[in-house]
C-alpha cells in the first residue's frame, strides 16, 4: 500500500524548502549561500518524485475506477516532466555561475519552483484525494509491476 501521508508530508517539507529557496533568492547579497538550499530541495525532490513516478502514478494508472486512471495519467502528462527539469536547472547552475549570472539564476529559480508548486498544489488538491477514496473503496494502492 503506497503511504499517501508520507508523500503529503514530503511534500510539505518540499514547499518549505521552496520558500526558503524563495526567500534566499529575493534577499541575499552572498549568492553562494543559496548552494546548501538548492542541494535540500534536490535532495528532497528527486527522492519524493522516485516514489510518486515511479511508484504512484503507475499505480493509480491502473485503477478500476476511471476517473483515478484518468486523473493520474493526465497529471503525469502535464506535470511528469519536472525530474527531468529540475535535473538540468541544477546541471546547469553551478555556484560559479550563479555569481555571475545572480539575476538569470534567480529568474531560472523562480520558474522552476513555481512548477514545483503548481504540481504540488495538483497532487495535493486533485490526484491526493482521489487516491485517498480509492484506497476508502477498498481498490489497493500498490507498487506498480
Amino acid at each position: 500500500m503506497m503511504d499517501l501521508t508520507e508523500l503529503r508530508r514530503q511534500h510539505d517539507d518540499i514547499s518549505l524548502t521552496a520558500k526558503q529557496l524563495t526567500q534566499a533568492t529575493a534577499n541575499v547579497a552572498h549568492p553562494a549561500q543559496v548552494g546548501a538550499i538548492r542541494w535540500q530541495l534536490a535532495r528532497q525532490l528527486m527522492a519524493h518524485l522516485a516514489l510518486e513516478d515511479r511508484i504512484l502514478y503507475p499505480a493509480l494508472q491502473k485503477s478500476g475506477d476511471t476517473q483515478v486512471r484518468d486523473t493520474a495519467a493526465r497529471l503525469q502528462t502535464e506535470t511528469g516532466a519536472l525530474a527531468d527539469a529540475f535535473a538540468t536547472y541544477m546541471s546547469a547552475w553551478s555556484d560559479d555561475r550563479v555569481a555571475r549570472d545572480w539575476s538569470g539564476f534567480c529568474s531560472e529559480t523562480a520558474r522552476i519552483l513555481t512548477a514545483l508548486t503548481d504540481r504540488i498544489d495538483r497532487e495535493n488538491k486533485r490526484l491526493y484525494p482521489l487516491a485517498d477514496g480509492a484506497r476508502s473503496t477498498g481498490e489497493p494502492i500498490r507498487r506498480a509491476g
